[in-house]
């Protein structure tokens, strides 16, 4: 019973000069436990403190917080594991087995966040597609980065409220496709098709003139975008403005309308355009098929 309470006794241990490897495990949980309610005290004072501007505030503050925690901890955790000597062989070879076991995976996690923060990585926001998964960016931690998924639809592309977790050496083995959050500009194409001896030339007109509508599409936004991009990246994008081309098929006259738009917002402009499309046309007596 008094060796028991002697081991819940964590004052007695820490005065203690010579410890079993028991007491020092033991002496090991209660730094931990003590570690995280110091931390959760820290987080929840500051931020009442210093409440955060919006959620993404928030997210950072307390992941650069936790990192910090965690290297602290393990710094000042050091001489409590190596103050008693005669078990330091043991505790060697414990790590060194545990090393060998785990040396890989977790190797290349650290070299992979390490890649993740580069400046030809990624960030929180960003929308990213790996090994057939597409997804928002939401958490990038030291051993995972987790991605909010997405339909595999092409036409939707709207999350399925899952989280996907993904180690970080995958992007070591795999490719990334990256579409970066503030310069997230991509290409899409809309087709109409109107039946042959339909007048073409004034669809062709009211197309263009919704594709130069700001309403419609600010081409100021991705000017300033491209501009952005250029500055880190050697890209030649040419032509940024919309377009629309125009094909004779089998069955009627198709349009082609080309636009850079934000990957984020790909179907709700393609909903603006429809909308756009369906009052011009009705008002110029123009029928699709």
């Amino acid at each position: 019973m008094e060796e028991i309470l002697r081991l819940l006794n964590p004052i007695s241990l820490l005065n203690a000069k010579e410890r079993s490897l028991t007491e020092e495990l033991v002496l090991v949980v209660y730094f931990i436990l003590i570690l995280v309610i110091v931390y959760k005290t820290f987080v929840l004072t500051f931020d009442r403190i210093s409440p955060p501007a919006d959620n993404a505030v928030r997210y950072n503050r307390r992941r650069v917080t936790r990192i910090l925690f965690v290297v602290v901890g393990a710094v000042s955790l050091l001489p409590v594991i190596f103050s008693g000597l005669s078990y330091l062989p043991t505790v060697m070879g414990l790590a060194g087995a545990g090393i060998v076991i785990s040396l890989k995976d977790i190797t290349l996690n650290y070299v992979g966040w390490l890649l993740i923060h580069g400046s030809n990585g990624f960030e929180v926001g960003d929308r990213i597609e790996i090994e057939g998964v597409k997804g928002d960016v939401v958490n990038i931690g030291i051993n995972r980065f987790t991605l909010m998924e997405l339909s595999q639809d092409p036409k939707s592309e709207q999350s399925t409220n899952r989280l996907v977790h993904l180690p970080n050496h995958t992007i070591i083995l795999h490719k990334v496709y990256v579409v970066k959050e503030k310069l997230g500009f991509v290409w899409d194409e809309f087709r109409i098709k109107i039946p042959h001896g339909s007048d073409w030339e004034s669809a062709e007109k009211i197309l263009n003139g919704i594709l130069k509508n700001r309403s419609v599409i600010d081409q100021r936004k991705v000017d300033y975008s491209v501009r952005e991009l250029s500055k880190n990246y050697l890209v030649r994008l040419g032509k940024t403005t919309p377009i629309v081309y125009v094909n004779v098929e089998e069955g009627g006259v198709l349009f082609s309308l080309r636009y850079l738009t934000h990957i984020k917002d790909v179907r709700n402009q393609k909903a603006s355009i429809s909308r756009e499309v369906l009052k011009k046309f009705a008002e110029a007596g123009i029928t699709m098929i």
